[in-house]
């Protein structure tokens, strides 16, 4: 009976990982080696839902200000079309949406996810950006 029970659990819990697992989309874009420290009174992150663009990465990376306390940061490369240069910008008809000009793909700010039927399939690659204290940010790899 035992037996029976541990069998039981190890498929459930193997059907729930499952799940969770192929709710997950991975992005296309290549891992970059990122780590930096930006004051980020200097530049326009002083303000929460402010962005700013760095060198670096693919094709550079945009850092978004979501609130006192927490940072997006992103590869601008675009999960579909960064082999032929395609790269997001903030789209300029929605702030809390990044667009690709080459593929016209739309990206949520917030999470990096792809908005709605386009061409992305993936979300953009998104790296860890931590506050240090009250004045620094750091931008690196996971």
């Amino acid at each position: 009976m035992m037996k029976k029970s541990l069998i039981v659990c190890v498929c459930v819990l193997g059907l729930i990982g499952l799940n969770w697992s192929c709710g997950d989309l991975v992005t296309t874009v290549p891992i970059a080696r990122v780590n930096f420290t930006i004051p980020i009174y200097s530049c326009n992150l002083a303000h929460v839902g402010e962005h700013e663009y760095f060198t670096g990465a693919i094709r550079g990376l945009i850092v978004y200000r979501v609130d006192m306390h927490n940072f997006r940061a992103y590869d601008r490369a675009c999960s579909y079309d960064w082999k032929d240069g395609g790269y997001v910008s903030v789209d300029t008809n929605n702030p809390f949406q990044l667009i690709c000009e080459s593929c016209h793909s739309t990206f949520n700010i917030l999470n990096g996810y792809p908005i709605g039927k386009v061409k992305a399939d993936a979300p953009l690659r998104a790296y860890r950006a931590t506050m240090i204290d009250d004045f620094n940010l750091r931008v690196q790899n996971y």
